[in-house]
């Protein structure tokens, strides 16, 4: 049996993922597979009166005011009627202990339903545990805060820079 269907069985049991994130009840196939060719971009800021110098990092498929990285197959939703993934990215600050992971799925109002379960490589983040936002511009985002903070990617589900990761919703 592969590593990604024994991953997805366990995360479906409700256990966590081997690299740590939150598992969640659910369970049956994929609801939508994706591939990302991770991109990466480090975005340092200089020290401000009482504000240290800081980096924040970016892993994944995403496009911010610092920079567009990374890529998506086919980058579409099943799960919401062909709508453009627009970011599917994870996100962490060497200093100020803010670390997550977000999607974000083209227009408001996406139904928070449909799915139980995003893994990312190995590691499985529940619906449930995620900020929803259905009013955030143009787009619709969940995003899962990650306790402890990761001060260094040391919680990065996603690959190396240039490589892939799968992305499946169950």
């Amino acid at each position: 049996m592969a590593l990604s269907h024994v991953m997805n069985l366990v995360s479906n049991s409700g256990l966590v993922g081997a690299a740590g994130g939150s598992g969640s009840g659910g369970g049956g196939g994929s609801n939508d597979s994706q591939t990302v060719t991770v991109g990466s971009h480090a975005e340092s800021f200089p020290p401000s009166g009482l504000i240290p110098a800081s980096t924040t990092n970016f892993k994944g498929f995403f496009t911010n005011i610092y920079a567009t990285e990374g890529s998506i197959s086919d980058g579409t939703s099943n799960l919401y009627g062909g709508a453009s993934i627009v970011e599917l990215q994870y996100t962490w600050s060497n200093v100020f202990g803010i670390s997550r992971v977000i999607l974000s799925i083209a227009g408001n109002n996406r139904a928070n339903s449909g799915w139980t379960t995003l893994t990312i490589g190995t590691t499985s983040y529940s619906r449930t545990n995620a900020t929803y936002s259905a009013t955030n511009g143009a787009n619709t985002t969940w995003s899962w805060s990650i306790s402890p903070a990761d001060l260094t990617g040391a919680q990065n589900p996603f690959a190396a820079t240039g490589q892939t990761t799968t992305c499946v919703f169950t």
